[in-house]
């Protein structure tokens, strides 16, 4: 149990559901195929780099006060070599990767910079969850940028929904566990207008697009669980099952390897 939590602690499930997604999404676009390894590698250390870097500078908040914020302060010399080690691997990886996806990383690669310069000198205080805005719009555009840069025969209304729909589940997730951490779940108007929003957006392309129950199920697990979070649990220990929500397109591989 110390281990799983320990993977938790860096962000490993994050990892994981992201490459899931980055997968599913490929599926759903690029029917009969998935992102190639390097690619889907790349994005699995870019995640990971990017999460234990955000940790890092939200740690220096004297206010955090928990096992999280506990464990990356006990080990955080050693939590630097490690992004030290992740940002070598990935230069690596990059020199493998199509010149096109190089240079729109790079893109997605300078935005993160300016993310953490508004992080570090606490621009992102003066406006009520721009953060977890501009988190979600990160990483969103980090799962989706191999499927935009191959896709050129699907709608472009229905990729735009899908990258929206995509972009509400992240910032339902970054939302409820900031309104858990900071001032509990009283003010979560924000929250629930991003709930009801996606149900919306969810049925919409289930009833006039052309993509089937089974391709969206796993966005509609991920919110449920996420909605028991906000709804039953109301605690931020069920962090770690937030996480493994993203783990979900797992269903749909299941689903797609019995019904062959």
């Amino acid at each position: 149990m110390r281990f799983f939590k320990t993977l938790h602690f860096l962000s490993v499930d994050v990892v994981l559901g992201a490459c899931l997604f980055q997968c599913l999404l490929t599926t759903i676009f690029l029917p009969g195929q998935f992102p190639p390894f390097s690619v889907t590698l790349a994005l699995a250390f870019a995640v990971w780099t990017i999460y234990l870097v955000d940790r890092l500078i939200d740690n220096q908040k004297p206010i955090l006060h928990s096992t999280l914020h506990d464990f990356h302060l006990r080990h955080a010399f050693k939590i630097k070599y490690l992004i030290i080690a992740n940002i070598l691997i990935l230069c690596i990886l990059v020199t493998n990767l199509p010149k096109y996806l190089i240079i729109n990383g790079l893109l997605i690669g300078f935005g993160v910079l300016v993310y953490w310069a508004l992080l570090i000198f606490k621009l992102f205080d003066r406006v009520k969850f721009i953060k977890e805005i501009s988190t979600a719009i990160i990483y969103t555009l980090g799962i989706f940028i191999y499927v935009y840069l191959n896709e050129w025969e699907a709608p472009f209304v229905v990729l735009a929904l899908m990258t929206f729909l995509f972009f509400l589940l992240v910032l339902q997730n970054l939302v409820l566990f900031t309104l858990l951490s900071n001032s509990g779940l009283e003010r979560d108007m924000m929250l629930k207008y991003i709930e009801g929003v996606f149900i919306c957006l969810w049925l919409a392309i289930l009833f006039f697009t052309h993509l089937s129950v089974f391709l969206l199920l796993p966005f509609l697990i991920t919110f449920v669980i996420q909605l028991w979070i906000h709804y039953i649990s109301k605690s931020k220990q069920w962090a770690w099952v937030g996480e493994i929500a993203y783990f979900s397109p797992l269903f749909y591989y299941l689903y797609a390897i019995i019904s062959t």
